[in-house]
């Protein structure tokens, strides 16, 4: 079923088990110019999968799959924020800090079958049914059985449910249990299954009327996740990595682990290090740490982490609890859904000539920015968040952590830097078909070919800048860049150059393909250059 992520994915089922075919345009086929890119955001949930990337297309979705009514959650907060801010197109890994589940225990004359949930975490609450409704069998082998999983205990809300019939103990037999719970998104069978079917569950005092067993809370606690769960495994596809197979994603949101840690240095490295080579933003919130812009300037001097795929904001916000205390949370959704619709109101990725960057929050700044900081804190890196009315902010500085001054700085320009990340990250996915094609002639014109048309489009559209196409940018893709590649299956190098303020005056990327990689290297700016193949 797709569930509407536009360019080159299709998902699972309401089920959400995160898992993705991921397609691209064929050799021949148009690199996609339109479709907002997809937000990502990684942290805590109080339920739900873990270490898939699902995707969710309103807050009503998140907090069906992931939410609990009795737990507070930021990442609710901040993908609240995100669709009220003009937001569509959400992907949502959940980290947990403990592998604990839930478990069911349906007892029967000859032992107990025992029900593992699907996910971790104590707020994983799952019942289960068991009936012999048309079922014909005199050896009590085969049974019916049915799992839901509720909002909360002893809720009359199901979020989802799952039905067997004629499912038998047996292990011999095709409908064997074990094997049928192989495929279920809520429980799996451990432990030894009993030589006869479980009993029928009734409502107490009842011999007739259906009844349910409840999970047992055997995962009682569930401690924050730590910077290693945001960040996971690239070998298990976990963290950070499930969303690896996810395509254009434009922005990643990281929320912390716990309530008021901020982002460890270990997270930040690899979350940046995840961006870049994905083209994708980095948006994170301001450490508590921060009360004024003397705490940030210090902080940022002494810190030395410069990167301009991160953007972060001074100051942070909060909110009262019913008991009057100020709770600092998350307003990554709001940056990043505010982002995104600012695009699609000038125009896919230009640069924005409309002003700083308005966004929606019922929140409370911590602290207020002075005038004259505004200009020190975006040297440093940090955009200054200003109070305009009482439900909106505007972000001033247009910065990238990049930094006046340091060797990334010709990026320290959020909008031409978003644009940018905008053009690879298409051009990158969209010639994907070429790691199966032989390194030749042919291949190499076919590159060249649907790559100038798509960046032609990008000019009629005045994303590019320059009168003519040829002043807004070049392809290269010969036997010059590919020395030593030919006729090598997979192996395919080109370089791409586009202007975006100045006609002639290109910004310059060379694209590897090796192993089922894509590598991009910056060449800088280059004006002037040759045009060539």
């Amino acid at each position: 079923m797709d569930r509407g992520f536009g360019l080159m994915l299709l998902s699972s089922d309401t089920g959400n088990s995160g898992i993705y075919v991921v397609e691209g345009p064929a050799q021949g086929q148009p690199i996609p110019v339109d479709g907002e890119s997809i937000t990502a955001f990684i942290g805590p949930t109080p339920r739900g999968p873990v270490d898939h990337a699902v995707p969710v297309e309103s807050l009503t979705e998140f907090q069906k799959i992931f939410g609990a009514p009795e737990c507070h959650c930021r990442m609710e907060f901040a993908i609240q924020q995100f669709f009220a801010n003009g937001g569509t197109k959400v992907a949502v890994v959940r980290v947990s800090g403990t592998s604990k589940r839930n478990r069911i225990h349906i007892p029967g004359p000859s032992g107990e079958l025992t029900l593992e949930a699907r996910n971790p975490g104590p707020l994983e609450h799952l019942r289960a049914s068991v009936d012999y409704d048309g079922v014909e069998d005199a050896g009590e082998e085969f049974f019916n059985l049915v799992i839901q999983r509720l909002r909360s205990p002893g809720s009359v809300w199901i979020d989802a449910q799952e039905y067997y019939r004629n499912v038998s103990v047996d292990p011999a037999n095709r409908d064997y249990i074990g094997y049928v719970l192989g495929q279920s998104e809520l429980v799996g069978a451990i432990g030894a299954t009993p030589q006869i079917r479980p009993a029928a569950t009734y409502k107490q005092g009842s011999i007739r009327e259906a009844g349910y067993i409840e999970t047992l809370a055997e995962c009682v606690d569930s401690p924050a996740p730590t910077d290693y769960d945001l960040i996971g495994s690239a070998a298990l596809g976990t963290g950070l990595n499930a969303l690896e197979q996810v395509p254009d994603i434009g922005q990643i949101c990281l929320i912390s682990g716990a309530e008021s840690a901020p982002l460890g240095p270990v997270a930040l490295l690899a979350a940046d290090r995840f961006c870049r080579s994905h083209q994708a933003q980095l948006i994170i919130d301001p450490p508590e740490r921060w009360h004024e812009a003397n705490d940030v300037l210090g902080d940022q001097e002494r810190s030395g982490f410069a990167s301009p795929n991160a953007v972060t904001w001074f100051p942070g916000v909060f909110l009262k609890s019913s008991h009057g205390e100020e709770i600092q949370t998350t307003i990554v959704g709001a940056v990043a859904a505010s982002l995104v619709a600012s695009d699609r109101m000038t125009g896919v990725q230009q640069l924005h000539a409309d002003g700083p960057l308005m966004l929606r929050s019922g929140t409370k700044l911590c602290a207020t920015v002075q005038k004259g900081d505004v200009y020190r804190l975006s040297r440093a890196g940090i955009n200054a968040l200003v109070q305009r009315s009482a439900l909106h902010y505007q972000l001033l500085g247009n910065i990238t952590q990049a930094r006046y001054g340091s060797i990334a700085a010709q990026w320290n320009e959020l909008d031409l830097r978003r644009q940018a990340l905008f053009i690879l990250r298409r051009i990158r996915s969209g010639t994907r078909w070429s790691f199966f094609q032989s390194s030749e002639h042919e291949t190499w014109q076919s590159l060249r070919d649907q790559v100038v048309d798509f960046l032609t489009e990008l000019h009629s559209r005045s994303i590019l800048a320059g009168e003519t196409a040829e002043s807004a940018f070049f392809v290269k893709c010969d036997a010059d860049t590919n020395a030593g590649n030919e006729n090598k299956t997979g192996e395919l190098s080109f370089v791409v150059g586009f202007a975006l303020r100045r006609p002639g005056d290109y910004l310059a990327f060379r694209f590897q393909r090796s192993a089922g990689v894509c590598k991009i290297t910056e060449l800088g700016w280059q004006s002037g250059i040759a045009r060539a193949g």
